[in-house]
């Protein structure tokens, strides 16, 4: 009977310890960052000027000043493209213009698909490790409960279908999933083919030079496009998968 009590105490005591520990590493991320940047006194300017200018969304300054990284050059845009996910609001369609300005359509297409990606599950990630608290910081209740109305009525295609849908935020609908029981493979093949679309057409705008009056012009038909064709997918969807078997939410914040 001792040994029972003392068992349940101790598994009680190594919960609430694991859940500090959860809890406190929110800062896990910003303090990694600040350690990279300090380790690296000579890129430390540089990086925090490609931050500035990302901010900013200066695409024609930022690209001038992403040639200065030379060769390593796509390691930084990939490492903005994850440190723009903790950094609000900061769209990544600059990032998608700027990779397609600086190499290429097809190149530029791939490494904005990659870095993407892995942002993508940088968030689903940490918000499936660190809980509630931490997505908490970034993402508002109301948001959530849009996603779980989309797992509910699109099922296991609910991350496909958000991916297409016009405005709605990239990471933050990321760290929303992984508050869910959405899987690992569902939320990576979910975004990987939802994204493409836009990429492929950032892509296209950022490889051309384009006259602020065309850009505007061509992400008019763009959204109109969305607008139009995204209720056919999603009744496409919704047929395709039957009645959409609900998938609750994972509780993160016990």
């Amino acid at each position: 009977m001792r040994y029972t009590e003392t068992a349940k105490l101790v598994q009680k005591k190594s919960q609430d310890i694991i859940k500090s520990v959860r809890q406190h590493l929110s800062w896990l991320v910003p303090i990694v960052f600040s350690l990279f940047l300090l380790s690296a006194p000579h890129l430390r300017h540089k990086l925090v000027v490609a931050v500035r200018l990302l901010v900013e969304a200066d695409l024609p300054a930022l690209r001038n000043h992403m040639l200065s990284f030379g060769l390593a050059a796509p390691l930084v845009s990939f490492f903005l493209m994850l440190l723009q996910a903790f950094i609000s609001p900061i769209p990544s369609v600059i990032l998608f213009l700027l990779n397609a300005a600086l190499y290429g359509g097809p190149i530029g297409m791939v490494l904005s698909w990659l870095s993407s990606l892995a942002s993508a599950l940088l968030c689903f990630g940490l918000a499936r490790w660190l809980g509630r608290p931490f997505v908490s910081q970034f993402v508002r209740e109301g948001f959530l409960s849009r996603i779980d109305d989309y797992l509910y009525e699109y099922g296991r295609a609910a991350v496909l279908f958000s991916r297409v849908m016009p405005f709605m935020p990239f990471d933050f609908t990321s760290y929303a999933f992984g508050l869910t029981r959405t899987g690992w493979w569902e939320f990576t093949w979910g975004t990987a083919i939802g994204q493409t679309p836009a990429i492929l057409f950032y892509s296209f705008l950022g490889h051309r030079s384009l006259t602020p009056l065309q850009y505007a012009l061509y992400f008019g038909l763009w959204i109109l496009a969305l607008v139009l064709l995204t209720p056919l997918l999603g009744n496409w969807l919704t047929r395709k998968d039957g009645s959409a078997n609900p998938m609750p939410e994972k509780d993160e914040a016990k």
